[in-house]
């Protein structure tokens, strides 16, 4: 039950993203960079990807990153109870995070600092997930296209520009 709670939140958050994009973010396909504003818990921009296992993916696993503008914090959300988040921005080592508390995994606000600006420079993240019950979600892997952009975009919402 729980885990089919954090998948439609999941799908409703990238939905969210979409559908706030107007009529080319509606369409939006996996793998890409998208920005939405909230006021669900006070104005929050943010810039998100639901990164899946491309057409090798026979078990529907998927992973959305997502960075907010108004905590300056990156997430990595999974069907799951996680308990550690890794993420490697192009050949560089992987930063880890055990800040989970459900499906959610959260890398405090320097990590996420580095990791956004690596993300800012990068080509392609890595992102994996293990849950409590010894199961991984990923290693899974996603371009960085398109990210510098939609951060900007948000970083310039969430400042009422």
């Amino acid at each position: 039950m729980k885990k089919s709670i954090v998948a439609v939140l999941g799908l409703s958050l990238l939905a969210s993203s979409a559908s706030a994009q107007g009529p080319v973010g509606q369409n939006q396909p996996p793998d890409q960079w998208v920005m939405n504003c909230n006021t669900e818990r006070g104005r929050d921009c943010t810039v998100s990807a639901m990164i899946d296992g491309g057409p090798n993916n026979l078990l529907g696993t998927f992973l959305i990153v997502s960075y907010s503008a108004a905590y300056t914090t990156l997430t990595v959300v999974a069907d799951g109870i996680g308990q550690r988040a890794s993420m490697q921005v192009d050949q560089w080592p992987f930063v880890s995070t055990t800040i989970c508390s459900g499906g959610e995994c959260s890398f405090e606000q320097g990590r996420s600092n580095d990791l956004v600006q690596a993300m800012l420079r990068g080509s392609q993240v890595t992102v994996q997930l293990s849950t409590t019950d010894d199961g991984m979600v990923g290693p899974l892997t996603n371009t960085l296209n398109g990210f510098a952009a939609q951060y900007q975009r948000a970083v310039q919402a969430q400042q009422g520009r």
